[in-house]
């Protein structure tokens, strides 16, 4: 078995692991989808410090810093917060966006494997394309239509609204990471997701995406 293989079964597995924890956590309730929210948000604030100390003094700055704890913070506890609505936890709400978010990740690889040629952001992430994120923007844009269709109302009921968000502010957040690391010279924000690395890899599409969902519902 080549070693390319064996890191694509690695990835594969510890994919599947990702999103059953991820799922697991969310139907089991506010209480066990909070921890794991707690727990993930606490361990990307840890690799943001680690990256943050690798990085040139310039343009290091405590409040540059500050800042991406409080993006961080304002992400993940945005996750928590577009579960509710006025009549409680609804758990297709987190379920959706997780399948929305992961929908245009899947899409924004494969399309952009597949057919990619134009650079997004080559100074930042030389591997992103302009075909990678319209065919994830497709990707998420369909299954949004398809939330919306069976969903319905249920949860916000704004499924393809969170989809075009998904799929605008998803890319942003992944590029911001991508900066990040770029200037503390890594590959990876960490090693803890054998074959994905670090959990700022694997969540860096909710920093800016979440809050501003989050907002839009809230004045929807």
């Amino acid at each position: 078995m080549s070693a390319k293989s064996t890191e694509l079964q690695i990835r594969a597995v510890t994919g599947a692991g990702i999103v059953a924890l991820i799922v697991g956590a969310i139907a089991g309730g506010p209480w066990t989808y909070g921890v794991l929210l707690l727990v993930v948000g606490l361990l990307g604030i840890r690799e943001l410090f680690a990256a943050w100390r690798l990085m040139p003094p310039f343009p290091r700055s405590s409040v540059m810093g500050l800042g991406f704890q409080l993006l961080l913070v304002l992400a993940f506890g945005s996750l928590w917060s577009i579960s509710w609505t006025s009549s409680g936890y609804d758990v297709w709400i987190p379920l959706g966006w997780f399948a929305l978010m992961w929908s245009n990740d899947t899409g924004a690889y494969l399309f952009g494997r597949s057919f990619g040629r134009h650079l997004l952001a080559p100074s930042v992430s030389p591997g992103k394309t302009w075909e990678g994120w319209a065919g994830g923007a497709l990707t998420a844009l369909l299954v949004g239509g398809l939330l919306q269709y069976h969903l319905g109302a249920a949860g916000h009921g704004h499924w393809l609204v969170l989809a075009t968000l998904v799929s605008v502010f998803g890319p942003l957040g992944d590029l911001l990471e991508s900066l990040l690391k770029r200037k503390a010279g890594l590959k990876d924000s960490g090693h803890i997701l054998p074959g994905h690395g670090g959990i700022l890899d694997r969540f860096d599409s909710h920093i800016i995406a979440a809050p501003i969902a989050l907002f839009y519902l809230i004045f929807a």
